[in-house]
């Protein structure tokens, strides 16, 4: 008796995540291919070939291998069984010779059903489903020969969980093989994201879905089971963690699925290296006290348990994370655990590898060890973006051991200066001080001139600008000539102070200085640090070109020396973003905003600030209101949540008034103006002047013209003084709108004029574009008045990319004066009888003000006059637009306006 399931197609599983990059991979392929798809457990090779199969027009034989296959008559009875009726009963003598008395030789078998097939009328594909099963070399004989002398138009695909002994070594130098491993049958992210939208019943944001993927590196279980357990949002983060830390659920399914099928010795190797983040042969012989480590790991390769070969000689080994984590919980005595956690810290030490080492320390709870590595490799690690693994360290050895030691209370300061815990710097800095000048005075000798230092870099953080510069100062007297690294950070706060002071010049030849220093030293981040603040400054100084090759340059080193997985990485990413968006490359933009919180996510939300921000202008120029009132909530929470500097709070402060407007919240706006830190008394570097524009746009939208003016001037007279281009240009652009607002046309046309000067040859975009729609109207009033023509060309390009910049809730804003007014009434849009009945110019306003969504109340104090002379211009509009009320008002002020906008 045969069993019907064994040889028939499977139904695909309800809700299964069409997957067309891999369908049109094996759609591709031809039928004298062998397509061996290989993975683990829950990648989905039986569902995608199912779903694939069952498109296909030609006959498709399906064979379910099981461990009974393993012997070779009832294969050979199966797989004719399969091929018979997948094509209508095509192979009849085979059949025959399988019911004769006495049993044929395997091989007899096959020949003859080849045989028949060669007269077969359509191409056939034999699918041989769970192929691991088979560990008979008899089977594997026969299927060797089913391969080597299948005829043309027949062809076979296998699926199984580890690589089978076929020799496939010719057909693959024949191009006669197609694989597809766990690599490509990892859910991607867009996939991810598409599953979720399917099952889920709330929208899940993409960074959520990115860190899904990154936990699970796109393994299907992990992936459904979120699907399945989670319900609400509240329980995304609970899941998240769950997988991190290993699901119970998860830990079953490998327990079944895999671990029960491991050999003793194999599961006791694979249990004590999973402590590890890598493996080879050497490291696996020492932590399992075997000689045999290479076979072990190369067989847990092949038989697909979650072990990937990391490089092309196959000596370095890692495994899924997921699998890690259930192979850990494996070891449940603690004193091997702490055994093996020592041998491991002592085997990395010797290859010189102190991260590995160091980590291993952390989790053996090895004092001595870890003091070791944190004395001799703790700068080293802390410049080279392990500053989670340190601060792990430190905190595990106490408040205690820190006071006790100058060079680990700097490391932890450093790291809480870089965490923006300025407070929790300074009071470990003052108790280690304390301790160390009554019980360690010559300790406290050799690093004095490093506390300065530390203090010095928390004061430039806080924007205590001059307090930094004296104690920079202070510690480039006090460093030893041994201290290089102290002396390159001493110098970057003097160029920095310089940078915050306006003195852009000095600052400059600063951060070359500190360049030229870093790089003899090999301090590559503090170099790269650098020529970033030189990025800055020439940014500041309206160079965008400058900037933009600054940027490369830094870009390249960090390529080079393989920096870009560290803050440092996030840095050029966000610098890079800024340009692309003042230059309006959104694309561009935003994929360098991803780029930074790919590298900060692993340090914690709080550190995302910046590209929130970038992803929210990103999202406000494409009129994505959703997608703005999202990066809006979520700035609001890091705001209320954290302390940041001045510059990062400045940059989301602009992002945030400008969606208020839009959205029209003026409560936001007010209540943002009463709680707003006051503009500094001489605002002369970039974000001070950045958080006096955003004072400015407040005290405009609350109608607080003449207070918006005196501050605007002092910000543009200290602009002026310290060079600052960039800023004296969006200053000038601002100050340009609130003219208008204040109906001084004339001065604001000379304001936007000088503008287009300053931009000259210098691609500024976004800075223009701020103001939003009243642009049109100031550009088109500057160009009936006359400007050069490289101004002329530069207002042109500005009008039609602030034509097309859409509103968030996707409508039509458009400033009426004169001239629009007469582009309106020239076009094709406009019925006949306004012509002969003309608006008069507050009636147009008034229109665009309906159009707007404003009240009669709410146009009547924008106006300054009484609710009833709104009504008495309501009146006559209606009647001269020959509409019945504010709805076909509204419409047909829409179709006129469109026709001037030229929107896409």
């Amino acid at each position: 008796m045969l069993l019907t399931s064994k040889y028939s197609l499977p139904d695909c599983p309800e809700h299964t995540l069409v997957r067309p990059r891999l369908l049109a991979l094996l759609d591709d392929s031809h039928s004298d291919q062998l397509l061996l798809v290989t993975a683990p457990a829950g990648y989905g090779k039986t569902t995608l070939v199912t779903s694939w199969a069952s498109a296909q027009e030609n006959p498709m034989a399906w064979y379910t291998l099981d461990a009974s296959d393993n012997e070779p008559s009832q294969f050979c009875r199966y797989l004719v069984e399969s091929v018979h009726r997948a094509t209508g009963k095509g192979v009849p003598q085979t059949c025959r010779l399988l019911a004769a008395p006495q049993s044929p030789d395997p091989t007899t078998v096959i020949s003859h059903l080849l045989g028949e097939l060669r007269s077969l009328p359509s191409e056939l594909r034999i699918v041989l489903d769970d192929y691991h099963h088979i560990d008979n070399q008899a089977v594997h004989s026969v299927t060797r020969f089913l391969l080597r002398h299948a005829p043309p138009g027949v062809g076979v695909l296998l699926t199984s969980r580890s690589q089978p002994p076929l020799g496939l070594a010719t057909l693959r130098v024949q191009g006669r093989l197609l694989e597809l491993g766990s690599d490509q049958l990892a859910l991607n992210t867009e996939e991810i994201a598409r599953l979720l939208k399917q099952r889920l019943p709330f929208n899940l944001d993409g960074d959520r879905a990115a860190q899904l993927h990154h936990l699970s590196e796109g393994w299907p279980p992990a992936v459904q089971l979120f699907a399945l357990s989670v319900r609400d949002r509240q329980e995304v983060d609970r899941y998240l963690t769950e997988l991190e830390q290993g699901h119970s659920h998860i830990l079953d399914y490998l327990a079944e699925e895999v671990l029960e099928r491991l050999e003793p010795e194999l599961r006791e190797l694979l249990a004590r290296t999973s402590i590890l983040t890598r493996v080879n042969a050497q490291l696996a012989e020492r932590l399992s006290g075997r000689n045999d480590g290479q076979q072990l790991l190369e067989e847990a390769a092949r038989r697909g348990l979650f072990l990937q070969a990391q490089d092309s000689s196959r000596q370095w080994f890692r495994f899924h994370p997921v699998f890690a984590r259930f192979l850990q919980r494996q070891l449940t005595n603690r004193e091997q655990l702490l055994h093996l956690h020592a041998l491991a810290c002592d085997s990395w030490q010797e290859m010189e590898q102190p991260v590995e080492a160091l980590r291993h320390a952390l989790a053996g709870s090895d004092r001595e060890r870890l003091c070791q590595l944190l004395d001799s490799q703790g700068e080293i690690l802390l410049r080279g973006g392990q500053s989670r693994l340190l601060r792990d360290c430190l905190e595990w050895l106490g408040n205690e051991a820190l006071q006790q030691s100058a060079r680990f209370t700097l490391l932890s300061a450093k790291m809480a200066r870089e965490n923006f815990e300025y407070d929790q710097c300074e009071k470990m800095l003052a108790t280690a001080e304390s301790w160390l000048q009554r019980q360690d005075p010559q300790q406290w000798r050799q690093f004095e001139g490093a506390f300065a230092t530390m203090r010095a870099q928390v004061a430039i953080a806080r924007g205590q600008t001059l307090q930094a510069k004296e104690y920079a100062e202070e510690a480039l007297g006090l460093l030893q000539p041994n201290q290089l690294g102290e002396r390159i950070s001493a110098l970057l706060v003097t160029g920095e102070t310089s940078f915050c002071l306006g003195a852009l010049e000095p600052a400059a030849t600063h951060m070359l200085e500190v360049e030229a220093l870093a790089i003899a030293e090999g301090d590559i981040p503090s170099a790269a640090w650098a020529i970033c603040q030189q990025s800055e400054i020439a940014f500041a100084q309206g160079l965008l070109q400058k900037s933009a090759s600054l940027q490369k340059k830094v870009s390249n080193l960090v390529q080079k020396h393989h920096l870009s997985t560290l803050p440092i990485a996030e840095f050029v990413c966000r610098l890079l973003g800024q340009l692309q968006w003042e230059k309006g490359d959104l694309e561009s933009a935003e994929h360098s905003a991803r780029r930074g919180m790919q590298i900060n996510r692993k340090v914690g939300e709080h550190w995302l600030l910046p590209e929130y921000t970038l992803l929210l202008k990103l999202a406000q120029a494409r009129g994505e209101k959703e997608e703005s009132l999202e990066w809006l909530a979520r700035i609001d929470r890091l705001l209320s949540d954290g302390r940041y500097h001045r510059d990062w709070v400045a940059n989301a402060d602009a992002a945030r008034i400008r969606t208020w407007r839009a959205l029209d919240n003026q409560q936001a706006i007010a209540s943002w103006l009463e709680q707003a830190a006051p503009v500094a008394d001489r605002p002369s570097n970039h974000f001070e002047q950045c958080h006096g524009r955003n004072h400015v746009r407040a005290l405009i939208e609350l109608h607080r013209w003449s207070d918006a003016n005196r501050l605007l001037s002092r910000l543009q007279q200290v602009a002026e003084e310290c060079h600052l281009v960039t800023d004296r240009l969006r200053n000038r652009v601002l100050e340009s709108h609130l003219l208008w607002l204040r109906e001084q046309h004339g001065e604001a046309v000379e304001a936007i004029s000088e503008s287009l000067l300053l931009t000259a040859g210098r691609g500024f975009r976004a800075s223009f574009l701020q103001i939003g729609k009243p642009l049109i109207v100031i550009l088109k009033a500057a160009l009936e008045r006359g400007l050069d023509e490289a101004s002329t060309d530069k207002a042109q390009v500005l009008i039609k990319l602030a034509q097309q910049q859409p509103e968030l809730d996707g409508g039509i804003r458009i400033e009426l004066d004169d001239t629009i007014i007469r582009e309106i009434l020239a076009s094709d849009a406009v019925p006949d009888f306004l012509r002969h009945s003309p608006l008069t110019p507050r009636e147009w306003q008034v229109l665009n003000a309906i159009h707007s969504g404003l009240s009669n109340e709410r146009i009547a104090r924008h106006f300054k006059v009484a609710p009833s002379t709104i009504k008495t211009h309501i009146r006559s509009l209606y009647q001269k637009l020959d509409v019945k009320d504010r709805q076909e008002a509204i419409t047909l002020a829409e179709q006129m306006l469109r026709s001037v906008q030229d929107r896409p």
